[in-house]
């Protein structure tokens, strides 16, 4: 999974207004200085603009022949496509390495150094916490659990590589990617910008990742269902429908402002905080714009269980949540959904 995952790609300029900012401050636009290159047409003082159906990659224009075109920043949705369900950035996003696959940090201060298969017995010993591993093997106990192998992992020259072995230990110690940030109080925090809650109750602190929604809004979604939502837009997009995300994961402190809201009569219904389906990570809410009948709505139905996703919340269309194992019960049960209400 490539993140940032818009780099090297082409874009086409749709928007006939599709201005230039400024890098030091984005709510501003770019005008033409005296003795700049100025295209025909304009004049010092004016906006500087990229010209629609430009051929773009990013901030810099590419098959522009002898035309003038101004490059830097401007807004993803003067793009085709306005970068929807792009990954923007990882959330924390400080990384010694950031994720791929082997290389973990070890999060739990009890992290247990355990035998081999079948028992995975412990010897005694731990893995201090923030010591960063590369999982070499992957098993599971006669119960179910999941276990890894684990070495020590050497970062040098923007590269990984495993050291001294260290044995088996549980898979929940670890923490996807390299980052000191697993150690710091804003990591740790209950209430923090990365941690999950479910039914009143601290679930844990995920890795989020940054993603463009419906309308060019910035979402977040947990690392983890990545991969399954992708899964889910690209087979929409074989039968022409454009997935996207019109609300992704909600932090603590984010609900308690939407609950406040709603209780001084300023804002929508709003669950408490920490009980918001939005705060386990594993909630979206799609933009299926109404119930039977509608394009998006009707392929959800349809399809979404098959890929893990499930409606899970009466009255509202829009709300899918990522729940594997239930998905494939639904699946067969003829469902697509958790409760019998509309």
């Amino acid at each position: 999974m490539k993140i940032p995952s818009y780099t090297d790609k082409t874009y086409i300029v749709m928007d006939n207004d599709a201005r230039i900012r400024r890098a030091d401050d984005l709510a501003e636009v770019e005008v033409y200085a005296a003795g700049d290159k100025i295209p025909e047409g304009s004049a010092v003082g004016d906006f500087k603009r990229i010209p629609a159906r430009t051929v773009f990659v990013f901030a810099e224009p590419v098959n522009t022949g002898e035309a003038i075109v101004p490059s830097g920043w401007t807004k993803a949705g003067n793009l085709e496509g306005g970068f929807l369900n792009e990954l923007v950035s990882l959330a924390p996003a400080e990384w010694d390495f950031s994720p791929e696959g082997d290389n973990f940090t070890v999060t739990d201060k009890q992290a247990l150094i355990r035998g081999g298969s079948p028992n995975f017995a412990s010897l005694g010993k731990t893995i201090p916490a923030g010591t960063y591993v590369l999982v070499t093997d992957r098993a599971q106990s006669a119960a179910g659990k999941n276990f890894v192998k684990v070495s020590f992992a050497e970062i040098k020259n923007g590269k990984i590589k495993a050291k001294e072995e260290i044995g088996w230990t549980s898979a929940g110690n670890l923490t996807e990617g390299c980052s000191t940030c697993f150690a710091s109080p804003e990591w740790l925090d209950q209430k923090g910008a990365n941690a999950c809650w479910q039914k009143g109750t601290y679930i844990g602190t995920k890795i989020l990742v940054n993603i463009v929604g419906n309308g060019g809004e910035m979402e977040q979604i947990t690392l983890e269902s990545v991969a399954p939502y992708f899964a889910l837009r690209d087979a929409a997009a074989e039968v022409n429908l454009q997935l996207a995300i019109e609300s992704g994961f909600r932090t603590y402190r984010h609900q308690e402002k939407l609950y406040n809201l709603y209780l001084k009569g300023k804002g929508n219904l709003a669950a408490k905080p920490g009980r918001s389906n939005h705060q386990h990570g594993q909630a979206f809410d799609l933009n299926t714009l109404g119930f039977d009948g509608t394009a998006m709505y009707d392929w959800l139905k349809k399809n979404a269980p098959k890929f893990g996703f499930l409606r899970t919340v009466n009255k509202e269309h829009w709300h899918w949540e990522y729940l594997p194992t239930q998905a494939a019960q639904a699946v067969k049960n003829g469902t697509f959904k958790l409760n019998s209400g509309k």
